[in-house]
C-alpha cells in the first residue's frame, strides 16, 4: 500500500474516533444542561450551540459534520433558532451572579462551562481532522492523476478543469485553485476559498504546494515504489551526477607537522 494511501487511512480513522468523542460529549453535555441550575446570564454551552449554528466553525465541511452531529446528539436547532436567541439575549443582558443561587448550584454551573470548553477542544480538533485529511486525500488523488486526470476547479477566477501544471493545493486546509490564486490568497494570509465564506483558515505563502512537484505514480514503477516528487528526483539526479564526476580524497595528517593537507578533487 502505498504511502499516501496508509496516511488517508489513519486520517480517516482519526476523524471518526474525534467524531465518536464529540457525539459523546455532546450527549452528556446536553443532560448536564438540563439538570444545571439557571443562572441569570445564557450558559456556555447554549451559547457555543446557538453560535455553531449561526456564524459555522470556518470551515464550510466541518460545520456540516458538527451540525449533524448535534442532530445525532438530541440537539436540535432550537438551540440557534431566532426565538430562543430574543429569550436567551434578554437574559445575557443581566450581569452578575443570582443571589438566590446556592454554593452547590455555582459549583454546577462552574463544571458545566469546564465540560463546555472540553467540547470546544475536542470541536477544533475535529476542524483540524477535516482539514488534514482534506488534504492528503487530494495528494493521493493527483498522484493517481494517470489512472484518473483531477478535474479541480479554481474558486477564484472559475476555471474548471485545470491543468496539474497550473494546480495549488494549501497544506493549511488542503483546499485548492490555480496556483495564481492560491498564491494570491495566500499573500493575504488567507484560503482561496475564504472569499465564498466557506473556509477561514490562515494561509502563508509556505502553505501553498504546487500540484506537479507531488509526485505520480507510472506504470514502470507501479507495485515497485513510486516518485517522491520532482524536486526531490532532481536533487538525487544531481547527488549521482556529482558523485559519478567527482572523486574526494580525504586528506591525511601529516604526523611529523600536526597539521592536515588541504582536500583535493579530481575530475
Amino acid at each position: 500500500m502505498k504511502a499516501c494511501e496508509v496516511i488517508v487511512k489513519e486520517r480517516k480513522k482519526q476523524l471518526e474516533e474525534c467524531r465518536s468523542d464529540l457525539k459523546t460529549k455532546l450527549q452528556k453535555a446536553l443532560v448536564t444542561e438540563k439538570k444545571t441550575p439557571k443562572a441569570l446570564e445564557e450558559s456556555l454551552f447554549r451559547e457555543f450551540i446557538r453560535h455553531t449554528y449561526q456564524e459555522g466553525l470556518g470551515d464550510e465541511e466541518a460545520s456540516k459534520l458538527v451540525l449533524k452531529l448535534f442532530d445525532e446528539a438530541g440537539i436540535t436547532s432550537k438551540g440557534g433558532s431566532k426565538a430562543q436567541e430574543k429569550s436567551s439575549s434578554s437574559k445575557g443582558k443581566k450581569t452578575g451572579s443570582d443571589p438566590n443561587l446556592t454554593n452547590d448550584d455555582k459549583a454546577k454551573i462552574w463544571a458545566h462551562r469546564e465540560e463546555t470548553h472540553e467540547i470546544r477542544k475536542v470541536v477544533k480538533e475535529l476542524v483540524g481532522r477535516v482539514r488534514s485529511l482534506r488534504y492528503f486525500t487530494v495528494v493521493r488523488d493527483l498522484q493517481k492523476q494517470n489512472e484518473k486526470p483531477p478535474e479541480l476547479p479554481c474558486p477564484s477566477c472559475g476555471r474548471d478543469k485545470i491543468p496539474i501544471s497550473e494546480l495549488a493545493v494549501l497544506s493549511s486546509c488542503g483546499h485548492t485553485g490555480c496556483e495564481t490564486c492560491v498564491m494570491a490568497a495566500a499573500e493575504k494570509e488567507e484560503c482561496v476559498y475564504a472569499s465564498s465564506g466557506k473556509c477561514t483558515a490562515a494561509a502563508r505563502v509556505l502553505n501553498v504546494v504546487k500540484g506537479e512537484t507531488l509526485g505520480v505514480d507510472d506504470e514502470v514503477r507501479d507495485g515497485r515504489g513510486k516518485h517522491y516528487g520532482l524536486k526531490l528526483e532532481k536533487v538525487v539526479e544531481l547527488i549521482k551526477c556529482a558523485v559519478s564526476s567527482l572523486i574526494l580524497l580525504i586528506p591525511r595528517a601529516d604526523y611529523e607537522t600536526g597539521k592536515r593537507s588541504r582536500p583535493m578533487k579530481e575530475s
